[in-house]
């Protein structure tokens, strides 16, 4: 069989498996077997970065389209920001289980999209899903490359790529549960992503209003 069926045909079938995942439920043991078990997150190819919706994204062949694509993207980027937020202040009180980790790391595909066309929680929506791609960072961080140039030399891929390891120290401290650990990993996180959100045009303090 050639190569090109049988990807194919692995890709169509991996994407009906992960269609039929049901939503876990919001516990603090669903939320460990989520931890342990969830996807290694890989730099993606620039083509598989996905859009919240399984399709390849491109930024633009007009101003304008370009201006929406970005302006789409920077609308889930400030959301999965708030949901950081959240599980910051959760944190803060010394929990490290329950809805605000859950919201952020759960990996399962939503059955249908949030308000602003998010598919997954915020940290996959955001950094991508393994085989599928780069999230919302990726996928803005594009839209500055010039046309048929690649994004990799990019200041804003470089930033983005500071992103994808950059929230495994909050998870393992979470499944320890070491409250104070996860509130130090927190704040490391937290200045990575600011040096992203600056250089995509957004506020670099998480603090803004914007974010709550």
């Amino acid at each position: 069989m050639k190569p090109l069926i049988v990807a194919s045909i692995w890709l169509a079938t991996a994407g009906v498996c992960l269609a039929l995942v049901p939503q876990e439920q919001q516990t603090r043991r669903a939320f460990f077997i989520t931890a342990s078990s969830s996807a290694v997150i890989l730099p993606p190819a620039i083509s598989g970065a996905f859009d919240g919706g399984g399709s390849s994204a491109y930024s633009g062949r007009t101003p304008l389209e370009k201006a929406a694509k970005q302006k789409s993207y920077r609308d889930r980027i400030v959301a999965d920001v708030k949901d950081f937020n959240t599980l910051g202040a959760a944190i803060e009180t010394g929990e490290v289980d329950g809805d605000a980790w859950v919201g952020f790391f759960i990996p399962y595909q939503r059955r249908e999209p949030d308000s602003v066309g998010r598919t997954y929680a915020a940290l996959l929506d955001l950094i991508g899903v393994e085989k599928s791609g780069g999230g919302a960072a990726l996928l803005l961080a594009t839209t500055y490359a010039k046309p048929n140039k690649p994004p990799n030399n990019l200041p804003q891929y470089k930033k983005y790529e500071s992103l994808l390891q950059n929230f495994n120290g909050i998870k393992a401290a979470g499944k320890a549960g070491e409250a104070k650990k996860a509130q130090k990993e927190w704040s490391k996180a937290a200045s990575v992503l600011a040096d992203y959100l600056e250089s995509v045009e957004l506020p670099a303090d998480l603090s803004d209003p914007i974010y709550k």
